[in-house]
């Protein structure tokens, strides 16, 4: 057994570029061509389910009967190996581990329903597998279950569905021994150990493993002796394992009480019924199902790439490096087949990536972003960089706990590079840890690169867009107060004054002025006139409403522009700014106020002629004391309210401001 921490590859090999495949793409940067993880015995047989036996009897109760979460968890109690893909998956580091027993319905509902239905439509691997003793050892497993589920509930030994749930997969080294292939016959324990299962359940499991059988069914003393009298309680009802021991249960049948005897014939009529429930019974023949279609999802299919493009394409004016990434991992999940797709931002120095998104049909959140990689993936990954076109191939060879993917437990992932040229680039990372399909590079090598390039001409895009917003961005707003300049502060006065004579809408302008700001350069110096602005300027913009529009006009003057706003409305919003900025003055100890000119459109107005009346206006409330409006508008009631009675009306000379 490799200790934890082993590479995940022991050596990588650059491969011919232009002579692996008829069209002549490149081959994936890959580790060693031992591809270990190919010989997964859960390869050959991913569901029992899916035998040529079950999986049509199943297919025709799966469309008579809704597929709710609840019965979701029914069918997968029926099936060992599937629910071992399902712990695996549940039990990924990237969305946190848990020390909790898992159960089925625990399961389902880390993964959701549309996992978790995925994990028994699987066809099978290998169709010259001996049905009819995996179809004896499956029974067998079944009826333990079921067993250990009631002699829990009376012992209290362990919760009841912990306890079905090690029943059913008591067994577990035996079914990895009889499908593994003959070239690779690993310990039964190193795959479970490489599979990072939850280990409260894996100790357990080997606990069970290494206890000897029990000879009585009653009083187990603990959890270990509970599975092997739920599994004597099974061969006493007839599901016998097809290696068990002849003697020891004539031996146990011999002595059995009639409570015992009892209970196996319980077990053997619930077993029996809750097979008949989804069609899995044997005394239903098998020429009813003969011409039974296959269940659905059992047989995926992929896309043409022109279709690929075209759902990616849907996302080019996106504003979001999220929405193209959401595009990409979308389609590599409908159109590639993959289970998972993860977006990692690379960080060369340290050898880590960052996981920003995923997607794999579920509402999971990645709990553990940064993930270190070995040596071997940190060179395969340098190497996709550096190729452009070529997606990394990485492949499990053993326990590799602390590595990308030990982390995303999976034995083996397409990582696509994107953008390989920016300073930070990132990855695709594609894998089918849950239906345990193979990646090949003949198949899968097309999508990748197409979603490789066409992924990054997007980002470059989005970038482009960005740069050329945040350049359109300085040419028409002031960097120091973050308004807009005056040149467009005049577009939308004129914009303004058009829609006010086409339409007869009321409009509105005031000029205003920060009250002494030479004084206050002079004396507190530039740092706090500059704050001064800034500070007014946040005065002004959440004074107004988002229909107004303020820009700075030039120096320490303000161009107010109040489409749809009467005199009589914008003299109560002149008040309550110059209130605010001498409010706000007091707050940071500067001596700030603003003296307002507020004026109306009139038929006939020009620029030039609205804004000499504002500016006039504006003097006239210097003239008179400042911290105030004045206003030269039709409507002659209009005057400046605090401050001495004065008429609102500009002197004959323009005073210092």
């Amino acid at each position: 057994m490799r200790a934890a921490g082993t590479p995940v590859a022991t050596g990588l090999e650059r491969r011919a570029v232009r002579s692996r495949t008829k069209d002549h793409l490149p081959a994936p940067v890959t580790a060693n061509n031992t591809t270990t993880s190919t010989n997964n015995p859960l390869r050959q047989l991913p569901s029992v389910l899916s035998l040529p036996d079950l999986q049509p009897r199943l297919a025709r109760v799966l469309r008579a009967l809704p597929l709710t979460d609840e019965r979701v968890a029914d069918i997968l109690k029926l099936d060992p190996l599937a629910v071992v893909r399902g712990l695996r998956a549940a039990n990924t580091a990237a969305f946190g581990r848990s020390n909790v027993l898992p159960t089925v319905p625990g399961l389902v509902r880390a993964l959701g329903g549309t996992l978790s239905k995925q994990l028994f439509l699987q066809p099978a691997g290998n169709d010259q597998l001996d049905e009819a003793t995996l179809q004896q050892l499956w029974r067998h497993a079944v009826a333990t279950a079921i067993a250990a589920e009631g002699l829990s509930a009376r012992s209290g030994l362990l919760e009841p569905e912990v306890a079905y749930l090690l029943g059913l997969l008591h067994d577990l080294p035996e079914w990895l021994r009889r499908l593994s292939p003959s070239d690779n016959q690993r310990a039964a324990t190193d795959w479970i150990l490489q599979w990072q299962l939850p280990a409260p359940f894996v100790s357990l499991l080997l606990a069970v493993e290494m206890s000897d059988p029990a000879t009585s069914t009653e009083d187990p003393p603990d959890p270990a002796t509970l599975i092997r009298a739920a599994e004597l309680l099974a061969e006493m009802a007839g599901f016998r394992h097809p290696e068990g021991d002849d003697g020891l249960l004539e031996q146990a049948l011999s002595g059995a009480s009639k409570i015992e005897l009892g209970l196996a014939d319980e077990l053997r009529r619930n077993v029996e019924g809750v097979l008949r429930t989804f069609g899995l019974d044997a005394s239903i023949p098998a020429e009813e199902f003969r011409n039974e279609e296959p269940l659905p999802g059992a047989t995926p299919t992929g896309g043409r790439l022109d279709e690929v493009v075209l759902s990616i394409l849907g996302c080019t004016r996106s504003e979001s490096y999220r929405g193209i990434v959401t595009a990409l991992t979308a389609a590599a999940l409908r159109y590639g087949r993959y289970d998972r797709v993860f977006y990692a931002k690379w960080n060369d120095v340290h050898e880590t990536l960052h996981l920003r998104l995923k997607a794999d049909s579920s509402s999971r959140r990645i709990a553990h972003n940064e993930v270190r990689v070995t040596p071997a993936e940190a060179t395969a990954l340098r190497d996709a960089l550096l190729t452009n076109e070529r997606p990394a191939h990485l492949v499990a060879t053993g326990a590799e706990h602390d590595s990308l993917l030990g982390t995303l437990s999976t034995d083996e992932l397409l990582a696509v590079p994107l953008n390989p040229a920016f300073e930070t680039p990132s990855f695709l990372l594609l894998d089918r840890s849950l239906t345990l399909r193979s990646i090949d590079g003949d198949q899968d090598l097309p999508l990748a690169m197409m979603l490789g390039m066409t992924g990054s001409l997007l980002i470059e895009n989005l970038l482009l867009r960005r740069r050329r917003q945040r350049a359109q961005k300085f040419a028409l707003t002031d960097p120091l107060t973050r308004l807009f300049n005056r040149r467009m502060g005049i577009v939308s006065l004129e914009q303004a004054m058009s829609m006010s004579e086409r339409e007869q809408r009321s409009l509105t302008v005031l000029m205003c002025d920060l009250d002494h700001f030479k004084r206050l350069n002079d004396t507190l110096g530039h740092l706090q006139g500059d704050a001064a602005l800034k500070a007014t300027a946040d005065v002004l913009r959440h004074t107004l409403r988002k229909s107004d529009t303020v820009c700075r006009y030039g120096g320490e003057e303000f161009l107010v522009v109040l489409p749809d706003t009467t005199p009589d409305d914008a003299t109560v919003l002149a008040t309550r700014m110059f209130t605010a900025v001498h409010a706000r003055g007091e707050e940071l100890g500067l001596p700030m106020t603003i003296s307002i000119g507020l004026t109306s459109h009139r038929q006939g107005d020009t620029v030039e002629s609205l804004l000499h009346r504002a500016d006039r206006a504006l003097y006239a409330s210097k003239g008179y004391g400042r911290n105030r409006f004045s206003a030269d508008v039709d409507e002659p009631e209009v005057a400046a309210p605090p401050g001495p009675d004065a008429p609102a009306t500009a002197p004959p000379e323009r005073p210092a401001r």
